[in-house]
């Protein structure tokens, strides 16, 4: 039978004729002939479906998965070797100095000129002051907008729309072995929550441009006009960095700050210990490795 339906489908684009629907999914899903499996080493964790091994019978085992094997062998000894690396680390108490300067010397200069006795000195403090509490507006505000972004529940299989099966595939969080993505929940940062690593990594990808983009894009000129545009930024990324430090939950702080102002807190950084280097962006490109 199963050469019959082979030799339909070879020849039907002379004679017309195409497999019946229910006949092609009991194939499909046949142990003996389905086609649904997919190896290990050539396999998206993101769509899940019924998939049988096939088996090899008397032949070898198959050159990709060897290669599979000894790359999980390998990786898995990486991650503990790293896991171990930062376990040895001291813990991370105080908060980097440099990072939060830029916000409370803001905040110091503000309430600075408000105690002037002169008016129009009054005047530029309260602007100064306003644009702070703008900026402090925003950053709280994509800072929810984030952790939501986290607890979101994965798409179900048949609402899944990620193809890719990037680095991120099969693994779990950072710090412990590889693991088999199972969309289950994680303890986090807020309790329950499930794990990002776990998406592909197209779609980690878009959430976290998305998040940048609403991170950069308040608050509005208008509200921060006492700021120029490169302070606004400066004060956003302090600010981010700040505000997750005093956050409960994340005592220590998360990745929040790094994921939506990683270039400008790289460059506070940089400036307060006055050992950088500027480079325009098309040299910065040409020292980039690319993929062949």
């Amino acid at each position: 039978m199963a050469m019959s339906s082979f030799c339909t489908v070879l020849d039907g684009a002379k004679t017309g004729k195409t497999i019946l629907p229910g006949r092609y999914r009991q194939d499909r899903d046949s142990k003996q002939y389905g086609t649904r499996f997919v190896p290990q080493w050539k396999k998206n964790h993101d769509i899940l479906s019924l998939q049988h091994k096939l088996p090899r019978g008397h032949l070898p085992p198959f050159v990709m998965d060897l290669l599979q094997e000894a790359t999980d062998r390998v990786g898995d000894e990486q991650l503990r070797r790293i896991a171990d690396h930062f376990a040895a680390l001291p813990e991370v108490k105080v908060k980097d100095k440099d990072l939060v300067a830029p916000w409370q010397g803001a905040e110091a200069r503000a309430e600075e000129l408000l105690s002037r006795p002169e008016e129009h000195v009054r005047a530029v403090g309260q602007a100064q002051k306003d644009g702070l509490e703008a900026i402090k507006a925003q950053v709280v505000r994509v800072y929810d907008l984030f952790f939501n972004m986290m607890r979101e529940p994965r798409a179900s299989p048949s609402t899944s729309t990620g193809t890719g099966t990037g680095s991120g595939a099969g693994m779990g969080v950072a710090g412990g072995p590889r693991r088999k993505s199972s969309g289950g929940a994680v303890s986090g940062v807020s309790g329950n929550v499930v794990a990002f690593t776990t998406r592909s990594i197209e779609s980690r990808q878009d959430q976290l441009r998305r998040m940048s983009r609403e991170f950069a894009g308040g608050p509005s000129a208008a509200e921060t006009f006492a700021y120029s545009r490169e302070e606004v930024a400066r004060l956003r990324a302090s600010y981010a960095y700040l505000y997750d430090w005093t956050r409960k939950s994340c005592v220590g702080g998360s990745r929040f700050p790094w994921s939506v102002a990683m270039r400008d807190l790289g460059d506070i950084k940089l400036k307060a210990r006055k050992d950088f280097k500027p480079i325009s962006q098309d040299f910065y490109e040409k020292m980039s490795m690319r993929k062949l």
